[in-house]
C-alpha cells in the first residue's frame, strides 16, 4: 500500500426507502443536484453486494464536487436500521452553510424537517449548528464556520 496511489472519496451511498422523497430533500433542502437516475438489477450485482435477487433503483446528487448515491430496493431489500446518533454505525451528514440563521429560519418557515434549535458548538459563538432528519431519519447537519 505504501506505493500505492492515494485513495480519493467517489462517493457517499445511502439506502432510501423513498427515492423520491429523498431526491427531493437533498435537492431542495440541502441543494443538491441530480445528475441521473437508473435501474440496477442483475447477477453482476447480486456477487459485488452479496444480496441474491436485488432489484434497485439509483440516483446520483452533487453538491460541488461531492457525490451522494442514493439507493432504493424494489426487491431484495432488508428492513430499516434504528437510526440515532448514539448507534454504532448511523451515518450523519453535514453540510457547510454561509447563514445558519437564514437556513434555519426557512426550514422552521416550511414547517418540515423539525429542526432542533441554533446551538454553539462546543461553547463556541464561532462555530454553531443545528440538525434535520432526512425522510428516513438520517441526522443532517447545517454548520456554520467562522470566515
Amino acid at each position: 500500500m505504501q506505493n500505492e496511489p492515494p485513495v480519493v472519496l467517489g462517493h457517499v451511498g445511502l439506502t432510501v426507502s423513498d427515492l423520491g422523497a429523498s431526491i427531493a430533500f437533498y435537492c431542495d433542502v440541502v441543494g443538491f443536484a441530480l445528475e441521473g437516475r437508473y435501474e440496477v438489477a442483475g447477477e453482476w450485482f447480486d456477487t459485488l453486494t452479496h444480496n441474491q435477487g436485488a432489484d434497485i433503483e439509483v440516483a446520483m446528487l452533487r453538491l460541488g464536487t461531492f457525490v451522494l448515491q442514493l439507493v432504493a430496493y424494489r426487491d431484495g431489500g432488508g428492513t430499516g436500521l434504528d437510526l440515532a446518533h448514539h448507534r454504532a454505525g448511523s451515518p450523519h451528514l453535514s453540510f457547510t452553510v454561509a447563514d445558519l440563521d437564514a437556513r434555519h429560519a426557512a426550514l422552521v418557515a416550511a414547517g418540515a424537517q423539525n429542526p432542533t434549535p441554533v446551538v454553539d458548538v462546543m461553547g463556541s459563538a464561532a462555530i454553531r449548528s443545528f440538525y434535520v432528519d432526512d425522510p428516513d431519519g438520517v441526522p443532517v447537519e447545517f454548520l456554520e464556520m467562522p470566515t
